[in-house]
């Protein structure tokens, strides 16, 4: 077998590297044009796929979530003695029964000083909730923490029989009205 001056210069092998570089190259693009095709055969014309037609729709379904949620007000303060918190929608106020008055209660992290008068994170959500179906999720404290529901609200009492004052706290969740 004779061989020809191009082989020993590597000439034919040199054009035969291109032609399979080229054919790569062809192919890959072939096989990308393939899936893309395949993939976008089933996705729906640009024009559905574009915003909602209410732009407010995201919005309007977080709050949505938010008011299926119930309301979660927490009190706590020093208690001696026993005592009871009345609500109904329109107020809330502290009935004291036996020994010292509370300190240093929050009602939903505000202070509340004027335990005859309705703290004021009460008149922006006291009309919204289902006092009916208020409950207690946690309680903290030496004693008793008790719910009782009445025909205008709930009652919460506090009750601190062991010698001197202790810290206290309740939450309660509070459904929102429909």
């Amino acid at each position: 077998m004779s061989r020809s001056p191009a082989d020993e210069d590597g000439y034919d092998m040199f054009r035969s590297n291109k032609k399979v570089t080229a054919m790569k190259a062809c192919l890959h693009s072939l096989f990308c044009l393939f899936v893309f095709t395949t993939l976008s055969v089933g996705a729906p014309p640009r024009d559905e796929r574009s915003k909602p037609s209410d732009p407010h729709a995201n919005e309007t379904a977080f709050d949505e979530a938010v008011d299926a949620q119930p309301k979660l007000l927490r009190i706590s303060g020093q208690f001696d003695g026993s005592g009871r918190i009345v609500f109904d929608r329109d107020a809330v106020r502290y009935v004291h029964k036996h020994w010292a008055r509370p300190k240093k209660v929050l009602f939903d992290g505000e202070p509340w000083i004027k335990l005859h008068r309705t703290p004021t994170p009460w008149r922006d959500f006291g009309n919204r909730l289902d006092l009916s179906k208020a409950r207690i999720v946690n309680r903290q404290g030496r004693d008793v923490i008790a719910i009782e529901h009445t025909p205008d609200g709930f009652d919460i009492y506090f009750s601190d029989s062991p010698v001197g004052a202790a810290d206290y706290a309740v939450t309660l969740a509070i459904p929102r009205r429909n």
